[in-house]
């Protein structure tokens, strides 16, 4: 399906007002924290012009979670609706303050909707054609156990709980921002978690960030994913087909303190299931520094851990951010759609 157009937002908007009002409750994580409410009022255009602007006012509602290290619930978003310029502006500036955003409570978006939204803040990497080309819209990379009529898997596969890691830090161009929606869940959905690693950096004792300066890591997403997604077999054959020369397994290198792209905040970019060493370390050094930097990394105190619902969409700073997935039970369903953007660090 061709995507539509994105409006010109400038011409139609009269005003922006941000105003702080009272939060509600919305579950066991969200709380009654101080809210931001932006609210953008916009002209409608003409019906025959595009059912896309049937509404006249656009409202997001960004509220702390409750009792979480970090992140922020995000109330009014309509996904069938263009974000307009205040929005987009308003979700960045809210992500750099949260590091997570959890939408709830809307309408599950179309898959042209979701990958429309991601649009909005940067170039999305095509993830189906990492692992295997699973739909109509690169953009999306499934994450689901469950399989087509035929047998064929229909992304990236396992029920088995999944290590901390960074979205593509295997990748030479790593994600910036990630998505996650839910679609289906099992009885009881497994639990997601979220760890800080602005905030893992800042508290390092200055003498290890003085040691990790300059220092670089290797990234690899071997023994990291389900045996039958390791071989990367559909990607494989369309490098062959093109003429491109790969690793089988994407492996990259990165400093282990990067800078943000956008802001240059500093972050502890290493994780246990992705990162294998310290270019250039003796691996008994290499492996006790990680090991190190990974407890640190993944204290209590600032780890969120996430109880998905259908509708779900979580979008977080995965640069600067690490995430891991809990197990559930291989008989019951279970379908993410993953997104991402990419950047250079």
């Amino acid at each position: 399906m061709a995507q539509k157009p994105k409006p010109d937002t400038r011409a139609r908007r009269l005003s922006v007002r941000r105003n702080v009002i009272s939060g509600g409750s919305a579950g066991s994580t969200i709380g009654r924290a101080a809210a931001t409410r932006a609210t953008v009022i916009t002209r409608p255009r003409p019906a025959s012009q595009s059912t896309f602007y049937e509404r006249a006012i656009v409202s997001l509602e960004i509220t702390p979670l409750h009792e979480a290290p970090f992140g922020a619930l995000v109330s009014g978003w309509e996904p069938a609706e263009p974000l307009t310029d205040a929005s987009t502006r308003n979700i960045t500036e809210a992500l750099r303050r949260h590091r997570l955003l959890l939408f709830r409570g809307q309408g599950q978006p179309t898959d042209e909707d979701l990958v429309r939204f991601v649009e909005s803040f940067g170039d999305p990497i095509r993830g189906s054609e990492w692992f295997r080309n699973a739909g109509a819209l690169p953009e999306i990379l499934p994450v689901t156990n469950i399989r087509g009529k035929d047998g064929d898997r229909l992304g990236v596969e396992g029920a088995t709980d999944l290590e901390w890691h960074a979205d593509y830090s295997y990748a030479a161009t790593p994600a910036k921002t990630s998505f996650l929606n839910a679609v289906e869940l099992p009885t009881e959905p497994p639990r997601t978690y979220f760890t800080d690693m602005y905030d893992a950096y800042a508290t390092l004792d200055p003498d290890l960030q003085v040691r990790l300066s300059g220092l670089r890591a290797t990234h690899s997403i071997a023994d990291y994913m389900a045996e039958p997604d390791k071989n990367f077999a559909a990607k494989i054959e369309r490098d062959e087909a093109a003429g491109i020369d790969r690793p089988d397994i994407p492996e990259a290198e990165h400093p282990v303190v990067v800078h943000h792209p956008d802001t240059g905040d500093e972050i502890l970019y290493v994780s246990r299931g992705i990162t294998r060493r310290i270019v250039g370390m003796e691996r008994a050094e290499s492996s006790a520094l990680l090991k190190q930097l990974h407890l640190h990394a993944t204290q209590p105190d600032r780890v969120y851990g996430h109880d998905w619902q259908v509708g779900d969409l979580v979008m977080f700073d995965t640069l600067g951010t690490m995430h891991r997935r809990d197990a559930w039970d291989p008989s019951e369903r279970r379908l993410m759609r993953q997104l991402s953007t990419a950047c250079v660090i």
